[in-house]
């Protein structure tokens, strides 16, 4: 249940503090009533509700009577920090209520995108197939998994690559020399990394490595001096086209609800009375400049 809590909380949260603003708590409800939180009430109707916009995965688990104990609960605790936060006048504070009616916003524009795709962007199986058919290339599976250090000068880097050479060992160096801070106490473990991740240079180098072992030449990006070194390949193998059909059919969905919705915004564009005071903007503009 701690998946549950940390993907639906802060969802939860702000529809409660939209509930918070709409009505008094403490106020009689309708329904059969399943807890109370210091006057407030939760309904069995309103749990039923709760539990309805979970995901399917999440849902599985209230199959149980232990998994719905355990949601109700976290509705409890909710509540009882929502009353907190009411306390303290932070259901009134401008910042929070400016991000839940940016949140409220994108829910609204979310249902409506819903609603003018509907049935509309269905992906079928032939589709799907003269995708996969037409563009094979870019289903190819290469993976390297590499580990790096970076140094801020040419000169450095120049001096840990003949050490390296010399056979010292490659984690100790980068511990002690790399300015990369997200990799530098980890050995400059990257991980496996695919073609597109990566600064042009770097990936060249990374894949062109054949042996696990091996060293790159000095690579220089806009970071510093990088010296790479292979520890696994992967690859490359052309994936099947099982392997690959959802990630196609999600893909071809996608782009036909982006041609939906870019065609819709375009024709209330050309129907909306909009302007655009220049001059404001330009004020702006000259404000910023120090």
């Amino acid at each position: 249940m701690v998946g549950i809590q940390k993907l639906f909380f802060i969802a939860l949260f702000v529809l409660s503090v939209l509930s918070l603003m709409a009505c008094d708590k403490t106020t009689p409800h309708n329904g059969q009533e399943l807890a109370r939180i210091n006057g407030h009430v939760i309904t069995l109707e309103e749990f039923e509700q709760e539990m309805e916009r979970l995901s399917e995965s999440a849902k599985l688990q209230m199959i149980s009577e232990e998994g719905r104990r355990k949601f109700l609960q976290e509705l409890i605790s909710q509540e009882l920090l929502l009353q907190e936060a009411k306390k303290k006048g932070l259901h009134e504070n401008k910042e929070i209520l400016a991000n839940v009616a940016m949140f409220k916003k994108g829910l609204i524009i979310n249902a409506l995108g819903e609603e003018l795709c509907l049935g509309k962007d269905e992906v079928s199986d032939e589709e799907v197939e003269a995708y996969y058919r037409s563009n094979k290339k870019e289903f190819v599976l290469e993976q390297v998994w590499i580990r790096h250090i970076l140094l801020k000068t040419l000169e450095e880097a120049k001096e840990i690559k003949k050490r390296l050479l010399r056979g010292e060992d490659f984690i100790t160096l980068t511990k002690q020399y790399s300015i990369w801070m997200p990799t530098k106490m980890k050995g400059g473990d990257l991980g496996y990394i695919k073609r597109g991740m990566v600064h042009k240079s770097f990936e060249e180098a990374a894949f062109a490595l054949k042996k696990q072992g091996d060293l790159s030449d000095i690579v220089k990006t806009e970071f510093g001096y990088n010296i790479i070194r292979l520890e696994d390949k992967i690859g490359p193998r052309q994936l099947t086209f099982p392997e690959v059909q959802e990630e196609i059919r999600n893909n071809l969905r996608k782009k036909k609800r982006e041609k939906i919705l870019t065609a819709y915004l375009q024709n209330l564009r050309e129907k909306a009375q909009i302007h655009i005071y220049e001059a404001l903007l330009a004020a702006e503009e000259e404000e910023e400049v120090p």
